[in-house]
């Protein structure tokens, strides 16, 4: 525990401590871990986090191999649910993705994927918006569900009418939404549009379609200082609080919040297991009570999953 102590917040070393000591077990909702390596399952295990959602990268056997290692107690680690392979668009890296072009690509992805038994696909935002419905529709007749990094020109409400179940970061999803819409240009103008009526109608839909949010607040927080350029960072930490009250709308609306951290890159500040201990913090600032944040970072996760608790 002084080890966590060392590295955490006042506040967030103290839940950690409470974590080991009452033994309390979470879920992160969104994980990049073939990224980070076999490190985050112990990461994750030392925090008592005892399941996660892996949104892939590109190694595919990798993580199913430790998805059956920890399942038959070879491994020590969370329960994986995983994603296998990030399917996107073409990128000038793409070398965790899966790059598709055509509808029938995506088609054949999918099909692909649910062969080798994936839990679920996740997509990426430079698909084009024929392909992402490709996928939507491909994942549908194999009843996998699909969590959405939205692509442009797909605003989140759209996606979820078509078929994605969950939409994944406050940032990247949500607050480009009006701007892939064409109701807005810039993201002081999304944040207008959000603040407006069309952005009540907008969550009110999103809540009619039955789709989870991962706002991965920790994460765009852990994020602000990296620019080099003093605007650039004065941009995010404004856009900061915004992103938690948008966060705080959709969760009065009933839309279901899941606690995720976008794991990936191994860095000293982002870790596996305390960067969620840092997200269920930020979940408070949104103003979600107790019972659920705590809901956040475990059942809904798991009902998402469709696991029996």
């Amino acid at each position: 525990m002084a080890v966590l102590r060392r590295f955490l917040s006042p506040a967030v070393a103290l839940l950690a401590v409470a974590c080991a000591t009452t033994r309390a077990e979470y879920w992160d909702a969104h994980t990049h871990i073939s990224i980070y390596g076999p490190a985050a399952l112990d990461s994750f295990a030392a925090y008592h986090v005892s399941g996660i959602r892996d949104l892939g990268a590109n190694k595919l056997d990798e993580i199913l191999r430790w998805r059956e290692e920890v399942n038959a107690g070879k491994r020590r680690g969370p329960r994986i649910y995983t994603a296998g392979v990030i399917l996107d668009g073409p990128k000038e890296d793409s070398s965790t993705r899966w790059t598709l072009r055509t509808e029938t690509e995506a088609t054949h992805a999918v099909d692909s994927l649910a062969k080798r038994g994936v839990d679920f696909i996740k997509t990426h935002n430079a698909l084009s918006p024929p392909v992402y419905f490709a996928i939507l529709r491909a994942a549908k007749a194999h009843h996998l569900k699909v969590a959405s990094h939205v692509p442009r020109g797909v605003p989140a409400w759209v996606a979820a009418d078509s078929g994605a179940s969950s939409i994944e970061h406050a940032a990247e999803s949500m607050m480009t939404s009006p701007i892939y819409a064409g109701y807005a240009k810039t993201f002081q103008e999304a944040i207008a549009w959000w603040n407006s009526a069309a952005g009540d109608s907008a969550i009110a839909r999103l809540k009619r379609s039955g789709v989870y949010f991962t706002p991965t607040l920790a994460f765009y927080a852990a994020n602000v200082n990296l620019p080099a350029d003093s605007a650039a960072r004065a941009q995010r930490r404004g856009a900061l609080p915004v992103l938690v009250e948008l966060t705080r709308r959709m969760y009065k609306a009933g839309i279901p919040i899941m606690a995720g951290t976008d794991i990936a890159t191994v860095r000293p500040d982002h870790r596996p297991g305390q960067s969620l201990l840092e997200e269920m913090q930020w979940l408070r600032r949104a103003g979600l009570s107790e019972a659920a944040v705590k809901q956040a970072a475990s059942e809904n996760i798991q009902d998402w999953l469709g696991i029996k608790q």
